[in-house]
Order: structure tokens, then sequence, then C-alpha cells
């Protein structure tokens, strides 16, 4: 009987609980913790996500955020360039701004004797010639720039045909 008595209390803890109760706590514990952890990793994942995005994010705004003030100076880059022609001293203050823009990320379309490209170039009209290959970039009317890598004004070009 004292054998019964020591296996009973062997059985059961301190709160009356019998191996079996234990067993089950035990698998509901570790299925709680189980489900936790899967969420503690897909929000770490969601984290991780957010932070990429916002990374991203963050490099284009600054990658982009010069680019409407260097749309707004292409009409003055324009109109030194024409004036580069004829003057001296403005050829060197067009060749300064470009260098400050190119230094931004500015770089100009090529455009004459090119393939015509509809996602560089704007046709305004086409030429009768016969000295270049129809599709080819016959006159360029007004350069075109690319801001990081994104068209910010085509080039304006007349196109050949035969």
């Amino acid at each position: 009987m004292a054998d019964a008595d020591a296996k009973s209390e062997t059985e059961q803890d301190t709160s009356g609980m019998n191996v079996e109760e234990l067993q089950l706590q035990l698998t509901s514990a570790q299925s709680l913790a189980k489900e936790r952890l899967d969420l503690l990793m897909r929000c770490r994942a969601d984290l991780d996500n957010v932070m990429k995005r916002s990374a991203r994010e963050k490099e284009d705004n600054v990658k982009y955020a010069s680019e409407k003030l260097v749309s707004k100076l292409l009409p003055v880059l324009d109109s030194l360039d024409v004036a580069a022609k004829h003057d001296e001293g403005s050829k060197m203050l067009y060749m300064q701004l470009l260098d400050i823009l190119s230094g931004e990320g500015l770089m100009s379309i090529e455009a004459k004797g090119m393939k015509f490209d509809p996602y560089r170039h704007e046709a305004l009209f086409q030429v009768e010639t016969k000295e270049l290959e129809e599709g080819v970039v016959a006159e360029e009317i007004q350069k075109g720039y690319i801001f990081n890598s994104h068209v910010i004004r085509f080039s304006k070009v007349a196109v050949a045909k035969r």
C-alpha cells in the first residue's frame, strides 16, 4: 500500500494534475508557441519588406528630387545653346550649365542619324531624302534629355522617308 501511495503521488504534481493532463497542457503550450513563432517570423518578414520598400522610395526621392528643377532649366539650356553658336561667352555659360546638370544625371538624347525610337524621339514631320534610310532621324528640331535614365523631354525630330 505504501508503494501504491508513492506511485499515486508521482503521477500527480503539486496542483493535483495527472500526467495526461500535464502532457495535454504541454502539447497545447507547444502548439501556441509554434503559432506565435510563425506569427513573429511573418511580422519580421513584413517589417523587412517595409524597410526595403522605404529605402527604395527614399533613394528614388533623392534621385529624382531635382528633376523638376532640371526640367525648368531646359529652356535656359536651349537658349544658351543657340547663343553659344554666336558668342564665346555664351558658349562658356552653356558648357558650365551643361556640366552642372550632367553631374546631376542629365544626358542629351542622340537623335540625328539614329533610327527613330518612339521612346526617345517625337516625330514632328517626315522629310523625303535619298541620302538616309527610311525611319532614320534626318533632323533634330529640339534636343531631348534623359534624367537619371528617365526621359524628361523627347527629342523633336524630322524622320527620313523615301
